[in-house]
């Protein structure tokens, strides 16, 4: 799987947006009561945010296709940093993992792609030694902890904290 910049002017915000409505209509729901709040969001700043080079709206995609999930990225430079931040909100899964009664694996292997290409779009696109990752709900907070406790001590990082409902991670500085 791997993340792709949505936008307007290329078709893929309304490719996305037209899976997940086919999937919200398999499942008898409404595309747009579903999203309301949520998606409509990461739609405005999609088509506002065309051509800008520090944010965007990124979807996971796989190889089939298969829009998995979106989120909103933005690198700046924030207060308490001397050197730009990575930010990533509103992560939300496509309707089939709402839907769908799935084992919890299914669902922690996809938070660990959006993870891995996460780091990923930070060491390129959106280049930033820091990186924050916002939870949208308790289990992303659990499975987030879990994962930061597992790489916190190993020389991936040089710093794994989760705080409040925040996941800051900070790379080695580079040689």
């Amino acid at each position: 799987m791997k993340f792709l910049r949505l936008e307007d002017s290329d078709g893929s915000l309304a490719e996305m947006v037209d899976q997940w409505k086919s999937s919200c209509e398999s499942y008898d729901e409404d595309f747009d009561q579903y999203t309301h709040g949520s998606f409509s969001i990461l739609k405005e700043e999609c088509i506002k945010l065309s051509g800008n080079k520090s944010s965007g709206v990124y979807a996971l995609k796989d190889e089939s296709g298969t829009f998995h999930a979106v989120c909103f990225l933005n690198c700046a430079l924030i207060k308490g940093y001397a050197e730009p931040v990575l930010r990533v909100r509103h992560l939300l899964l496509s309707p089939y993992y709402d839907f769908e009664d799935l084992p919890i694996e299914v669902y922690s292997e996809t938070l660990a792609a959006c993870f891995a290409q996460i780091i990923e779009i930070s060491n390129a696109d959106l280049a930033a030694p820091h990186v924050k990752i916002h939870y949208r709900s308790p289990y992303d907070r659990s499975f987030f902890a879990a994962f930061a406790a597992a790489i916190r001590h190993t020389n991936m990082f040089a710093s794994v904290e989760s705080k409040g409902m925040w996941l800051y991670i900070s790379k080695e500085p580079e040689s």
